[in-house]
């Protein structure tokens, strides 16, 4: 069940034929506002039910609010269908402004400090609770400073750059919503994302923009001198460090770096070899696509962002966690859901840990070697699933590409970005969700049926190999010592131990034993002769 709300105003109900929409898709990220867009026919009963910055719009799935914002402003398109643009309750933190600060605290005393400065400046609507902290800092004291004034939304940037985390909203028993500041997210989703089944796209890139193997560290600034505080005292004189492995293989990357809490050099060292640390390296990102199966069964659990999702892929060599970055949800065609996840290696070369991408294929193998060793009929069976398999691929592979990647920014680019992701879900791209069922049901009838043609010649029982057809008497046995000829079920002939023993044979030439051969004379005699050395 879906629905939406515009206030108190029904904008969708999926109970109810009076309030249809044509589109309603939105999109959620780490750290992100993230944003709805709402089309509308002009007939619709809410289509004037939106005041730009003040009507705060939310959305439920299955009694489960999956967006909680405000509405931007609207764009009618030739035909009167009206688009209302969205932009997440993190946004709401960009009408308070912060006068110039200086804080020097524990990170959770000042971002108490933080929302309840921007709450006392806006309405109710826009207020949050604080709740749970578990960011911390080693020290339990940063100093977080702005000679200017600044929205409140960069002042919890900042907070973010410096400590980490996660910005999560929950409600709370009494309905009010929640600011949340979690250092982990931790959750766990059972379900997997498998190469061939609900794995639809594989990207590896590999950049770091802030590379650095030589810093400069800088710490407080004496009031009375104006210098600040440099590592030489406790870094043999010298005011930098470096990673020399790093300078070898890229040449001198030098930059400086100012704490300005940091007040003891030994303090400020530590710091500055952390930074390093963590900024020498070139990053392989792992970005993934996949379709969320829970929209196919409920029982199934679903994703959210944030979550840590197993990904396994035997051709790119992946089998680890991921965790999902991104999500966008076409609420009324789920077929054009997207989830992305990714994971960032950092390593001095920047080859990816999780191993050289592999190019060969394991199906493409298994037709190699049974194509050289078994009959046409199989071998033809074998080439039939494998065109059935890839056409499968290929069909998914291309219906994600059709889509068009959403990011999630604010103001006017949300409303370009968003303008042409809507001209891409009319009648173009448009499919039912009920067609992906079918397709799916289709083809997955398909392979079946090719994999049960496979297993008339093949079988595997008891842990040998059946060769032929099924039903028939004659059929060729594989066991772990001892390959065996079958007639109606008894053994006539078998390969073991280097020997061939036979039953009964029938020679209708010659018979040869090493250098002698029996050979047949035109009278009709058989004579044992010697043909080589």
């Amino acid at each position: 069940m879906l629905r939406v709300f515009a206030d108190d105003a029904v904008v969708y109900d999926s109970r109810l034929d009076d309030y249809k929409l044509l589109g309603l898709t939105t999109t959620s990220g780490l750290n992100k506002a993230g944003t709805a867009s709402i089309v509308m026919p002009p007939e619709h009963p809410a289509y004037n039910d939106f005041t730009s910055y003040r009507t705060v719009v939310r959305v439920y799935r299955d009694n489960k609010l999956v967006f909680r914002g405000r509405a931007l402003y609207p764009s009618d398109d030739f035909y009167n269908r009206r688009t209302i643009t969205c932009e997440g309750e993190l946004n709401f933190f960009r009408d308070g402004v912060a006068r110039p600060y200086i804080y020097q605290d524990a990170p959770d005393v000042i971002f108490t400090q933080v929302v309840g400065l921007y709450n006392a400046q806006v309405e109710a609507f826009k207020q949050f609770k604080v709740g749970t902290i578990t960011v911390t800092d080693p020290n339990n004291y940063i100093r977080l400073e702005s000679e200017k004034a600044e929205q409140f939304s960069d002042t919890l940037n900042k907070l973010l750059e410096r400590c980490g985390g996660y910005f999560v909203f929950t409600t709370d028993a009494a309905g009010d919503r929640v600011i949340n500041w979690l250092a982990e997210l931790g959750y766990q989703s059972s379900q997997v994302i498998e190469f061939g089944e609900n794995l639809l796209d594989f990207t590896r890139t590999g950049a770091n923009t802030d590379l650095v193997n030589v810093l400069i560290p800088y710490g407080i600034k004496d009031e009375e001198t104006g210098e600040r505080l440099t590592i030489e005292s406790v870094n043999d004189g010298l005011d930098f460090i470096q990673d020399y492995d790093a300078v070898a293989l890229r040449g001198v990357v030098a930059r400086a770096v100012y704490w300005d809490d940091v007040s003891e050099p030994e303090n400020l060292l530590a710091k500055a070899q952390q930074y390093l640390n963590d900024s020498k390296n070139a990053i392989t990102t792992l970005t993934l696509s996949a379709l969320d199966l829970s929209r196919l069964d409920s029982n199934i659990d679903d994703y959210q962002v944030g979550d840590n999702i197993r990904v396994r892929s035997k051709p790119h060599g992946v089998d680890e966690l991921f965790q999902l970055t991104e999500r966008t949800e076409d609420l009324l065609n789920p077929a054009n859901d997207r989830i992305t996840l990714g994971k960032s290696v950092p390593t001095l070369t920047g080859a990816d840990a999780a191993g050289e991408y592999k190019n060969a294929s394991d199906l493409k193998h298994t037709e190699q070697i049974i194509i050289a060793d078994y009959t046409a009929n199989i071998a033809q069976a074998i080439q039939e699933t494998k065109e059935t398999l890839t056409s499968l691929i290929q069909q998914t592979s291309e219906s994600i590409r059709l889509e068009v990647s959403e990011q999630v920014l604010t103001g006017d680019d949300v409303q370009s970005m968003l303008s042409t992701s809507m001209t891409q879900l009319s009648d173009s791209f448009n499919f039912l969700f009920e067609s992906l069922q079918a397709t799916v049901d289709s083809n997955d009838a398909e392979a079946r049926e090719q994999f049960t043609t496979i297993q008339k010649y093949i079988r595997f029982e008891d842990g040998n190999i059946i060769l032929g057809e099924s039903g028939n008497d004659l059929i060729l046995r594989i066991e772990n010592d001892r390959i065996s000829f079958l007639d109606d079920g008894a053994e006539v002939a078998y390969f073991s131990n280097q020997q061939l023993v036979v039953t009964d044979a029938h020679f209708l030439h010659s018979l040869r034993v090493g250098s002698f051969a029996w050979l047949p004379r035109e009278n009709g005699n058989l004579s044992l002769v010697k043909v080589g050395d």
